[in-house]
């Protein structure tokens, strides 16, 4: 069942980008000589891009593809990144709250392929007792499918350690599909859409539900208002995602789904054009029962 579904997930978001042709969500108004790198399809994937210079593809008119919170990044990155969250009233008998700080490395090969490293911190108050805290790491791999003006997919791959300090005594293997599309050329200028659906399987002694596989889903709308170059609010963007996950097994199945209004903005570059992006929001269950009461982020990217 979950393959069959991953499978025509795939076949949905793919292949309608199989030709070169450019993306009919492409705006209209884009040059047709504007320097740009050849466009990345599933047709060229073992002929194009592997040899090629990393580099981001843009649109010029379009709205800016960008990392998220939640969604899965659906292109190659270079940057470090480091998040920020503080989670509220956890469903738990015994956590009050929990904060979470990682870091990240993240540097693409070429065109097709991005390696990353990650690694974290979390603190866990409690309500009677001693406090928990604990640090994993995490290896991430992203494949480039599509990129072309209007469109991009990637595959995401990660393994990430148990982090036994907080009780998490499992290993997770995750494997994502990711999506974006530019909606200026249906008409709503610089609004771009994300979606994402994963995998995770884990390895490693049982929960006490004996949980070992879950599908994680994301969706984002995402509206650009200003220019790239804008002094502290270059491409400033407001945003919604929609997440959650729902349980493939175990002796009790949770579904949870979440809500997360948020802002992104580039406050500056530095002289070789790096950007400095900071983005802020907020986590609202938006289903019963409730694994939390609020979660509030914060994030810096630095390009490079």
């Amino acid at each position: 069942m979950k393959k069959t579904f991953l499978t025509a997930l795939f076949l949905f978001v793919c292949l309608p980008v199989f030709a070169e042709e450019p993306s009919l969500y492409a705006p209209q108004t884009r040059s047709a000589t504007s320097a740009q790198p050849s466009n990345l399809t599933l047709l060229n994937f073992f002929s194009e891009g592997w040899d090629q210079e990393w580099t981001h593809l843009s649109t010029p008119g379009g709205a800016p593809d960008m990392s998220l919170l939640h969604v899965q990044t659906n292109f190659l990155e270079r940057e470090f990144r480091t998040d920020y969250y503080n989670q509220q009233n956890v469903r738990s008998n015994n956590t009050g709250h929990v904060s979470f700080l990682d870091g990240l490395i993240a540097y693409g090969l070429n065109r097709r392929i991005m390696l990353e490293v990650v690694g974290n911190n979390q603190w866990n108050s409690v309500r009677k007792g001693v406090p928990s805290t604990g640090a994993g790491s995490a290896f991430v791999g992203r494949l480039q499918l599509v990129d072309m003006p209007g469109a991009s997919y990637a595959f995401n791959f990660r393994v990430s350690s148990p982090n036994q300090g907080v009780g998490v005594n499992q290993t997770e293997f995750t494997s994502a599909l990711a999506g974006w599309n530019d909606l200026t050329g249906l008409g709503l200028s610089r609004v771009g859409l994300y979606y994402s659906i994963q995998e995770d399987a884990y390895s490693g002694p049982a929960t006490k539900t004996g949980k070992n596989n879950d599908l994680a889903y994301a969706g984002a709308l995402a509206k650009t208002w200003t220019d790239p170059h804008t002094p502290l609010a270059g491409n400033f963007t407001t945003f919604v995602e929609l997440y959650g996950s729902s349980d493939l097994d175990g002796s009790v199945r949770y579904n949870y789904l979440n809500v997360t209004p948020a802002v992104r903005t580039v406050l500056g570059r530095d002289r070789l054009g790096h950007e400095h992006v900071l983005m802020a929001g907020a986590d609202f269950p938006a289903t019963n029962p409730r694994a939390f009461n609020t979660t509030y982020r914060v994030t810096y990217i630095f390009d490079f």
